[in-house]
This record gives structure tokens, sequence and C-alpha cells, in this order.
């Protein structure tokens, strides 16, 4: 099971909310896993029946397992067709 989480607001794209990282569930890494996560990830473990799985919480921009995925910005005027310039034939 792999939990991306690619904002600190949004989980997999489909939940509004991010779980408290710090319950019984959600756990800081161990020292030796702090570099997991990629590109200023923080790394947690979610403890489950079948044992302590990593994760990572990334930084706005990146996305992926490891955070390993640059995510770009969208340009508002890209977004909204409505700020292109207009060329008006006279």
């Amino acid at each position: 099971m792999h939990v991306v989480i690619n904002r600190w607001e949004n989980i997999n794209h489909t939940s509004p909310t991010v779980p408290p990282l710090h319950s019984e569930h959600f756990k800081p890494c161990h020292e030796k896993d702090l570099a997991y996560c990629l590109n200023g990830g923080e790394c947690f473990v979610i403890e489950t029946l079948s044992g302590p799985h990593k994760h990572c919480k990334c930084r706005e921009g990146y996305q992926g397992i490891r955070c390993d995925q640059f995510l770009p910005k969208t340009d508002s005027i890209l977004s909204d067709p409505s700020k292109f310039p207009r060329l008006i034939e006279i």
C-alpha cells in the first residue's frame, strides 16, 4: 500500500484533508530513514496490521511516492483563456 501526499491539505487527490501525522497510526520515520523522501518531503510511517510502511508528505511542487516528481505550477494565463490577447481585424 502506498499513500502519496502531494500537498499539506490533499491526500491522493481525492480526500480533502490529511490525517494528523502525530497519531498512533502516523509516526515520524526513524533517523536512518529521514532521507527516504526527496526534495524536502517529510517521511512518516503508517503502522498497519502487516507492519510499518514508509510514506512521504511532499512539499508543494512535488509529487510521487518519494516526492521525486516535479509538478510545475500552472500559469494563470494558460489556465484562463479569457486572459489571452485577442487579435481584431480592421
